[in-house]
């Protein structure tokens, strides 16, 4: 056996290097916290060794290597010392004793010898974290950039559009102004807009149009349903924010119901934001399933084989380079299934940009905050082409407000109540109201003015 030592930030990230570097038969020995990190030893078996070799070792005059102390500011690693023949009981008691009279060696010396201080190593370990947060936030900013840009090119078509149908609605009943007006005033696409304004021409009355609008809309997104797989290896990725970790734990928590908690692992892959490993540690937590963490390709890879009889396993990506991190996956294990999680108020150019990613065949599309979207319109536009269908909805902040049984009535009386809501008011109460102000306004300035002049 051969003991080597293993330092990691905490527990489980110093176990799973031991099994990386040794196999899963590796023997721990001891497990202590150094210097806020956590130290363990582990024992290796070693490829045994025959007499006659050991003898020889042993007894022939032979260069050999002996260790020293460390010298001050360098490594617990000891430093070789050659020797020209077996060095005796009495020659190392001497050299031990005099290297503690030495000097300590200065830096130039020290790399010149081939030793790092020990303060060395540990400043260009932080220099490689910085380095690391740095590069992600590069590439986190330069997502972001893009983002908006697309954001702007999108408003920039949508309203030469607009521009260009500024008639529409002219022929419409005067009853069914109201109702025109509060389509044009909602974040609606002009297509989808165009569309409905076009299926109300022959109503006289509101009610019966906004019946209209929901029957249309409605029978559009009836194909828009797809049932997600009880089993294999299920991927969600999605933008920062859009809700992936708790729909992980709730299709976790489903999963686990249906097939056994140990039948059920989650996986956190390659995810470095503040935080997010705690929470996911209890969100699984509370549904009663292990969860792993994979920080690369290498370490997603044996999870993946030390746990390839599990009936159902979910991974969760990081919002950051998700085309990239999909890629890696899709490489690791063909058979597995992606899905993408995106909010119901995620604007018309973000949800074509992520369905429309040309490395990435998507299974299904995961609505999520659909409680605090109030103008979904741009995913009712986006559901009605027909891009992709949708597995799951979810409500709340609950693991049980959510459903996988997908109503596209839902989303429609979700955008329809908050529209008829804030702009269904007759036209002639505004006109009444807008009057009543005028009339205060003149009142108060003709007073003031009469005030004046007795003055």
């Amino acid at each position: 056996m051969e003991l080597k030592r293993i330092i990691a930030r905490d527990t489980r990230a110093a176990n799973e290097k031991a099994v990386a570097l040794y196999g899963p038969d590796v023997l721990v020995i001891s497990s202590s916290k150094v210097r806020g990190q956590t130290e363990l030893i582990v024992a290796v078996d070693v490829a045994p060794m025959n007499t006659e070799v050991a003898v020889a070792e042993v007894f022939v005059p032979t260069e050999k290597t002996y260790a020293l102390p460390a010298q001050p500011d360098t490594e617990p690693a000891s430093r070789p010392v050659v020797a020209t023949s077996v060095a005796s009981f009495g020659e190392v008691l001497t050299e031990t004793m005099m290297s503690h009279k030495r000097p300590a060696k200065s830096a130039k010396a020290a790399a010149a010898e081939g030793f790092v201080p020990a303060a060395s190593l540990k400043a260009k370990a932080k220099d490689d974290m910085v380095a690391e947060h740095e590069e992600r936030d590069l590439v986190r900013g330069k997502e972001i950039v893009q983002l908006v840009r697309d954001e702007l090119a999108s408003l920039r078509k949508e309203f030469k559009l607009s521009q260009q149908m500024a008639w529409q609605g002219a022929g419409l009943s005067r009853n069914l102004h109201p109702l025109r007006n509060a389509l044009q005033e909602a974040a609606i696409p002009v297509a989808l807009r165009a569309l409905l304004v076009d299926s109300i021409q022959s109503f006289e009355e509101v009610e019966p149009a906004l019946d209209e609008i929901r029957r249309q809309l409605c029978h559009s997104m009836l194909q828009s349903h797809v049932d997600m797989a009880d089993r294999g290896v299920h991927v969600l990725a999605g933008p920062s924010g859009a809700g992936k970790s708790l729909m992980v734990s709730r299709l976790a928590q489903h999963a686990s119901v249906n097939l056994g908690a140990e039948q059920v692992a989650v996986i956190s892959f390659s995810d470095q934001r503040a935080g997010a490993w705690n929470q996911t540690q209890l969100l699984s937590a509370q549904s009663g399933v292990d969860c792993f963490r994979a920080t690369n390709a290498t370490t997603l890879k044996l999870l993946l084989e030390e746990h390839g009889q599990r009936k159902f396993i979910i991974i969760d990506t990081p919002g950051v380079q998700m085309a990239e991190r999909v890629a890696e996956i899709a490489h690791l294990c063909t058979s597995a299934q992606f899905h993408v999680v995106m909010p119901a108020d995620a604007s018309q150019s973000s949800l074509r940009r992520y369905l429309s990613t040309p490395q990435i065949q998507w299974q299904s599309l995961m609505i999520s905050k659909i409680d605090e979207s109030s103008q979904p319109w741009a995913l009712i536009q986006v559901l009605t082409e027909g891009h992709v269908a949708v597995s799951a909805i979810s409500r709340g902040e609950r693991l049980g407000d959510w459903s996988r049984q997908w109503q596209v009535d839902e989303l429609v009386n979700v955008a329809l109540s908050h529209l008829s809501m804030s702009s269904l008011e007759p036209a002639h109460e505004d006109m009444r109201s807008t009057m009543a102000m005028a009339t205060a306004r003149i009142t108060r300035l003709a007073s003031q003015h009469a005030g004046v002049a007795h003055d």
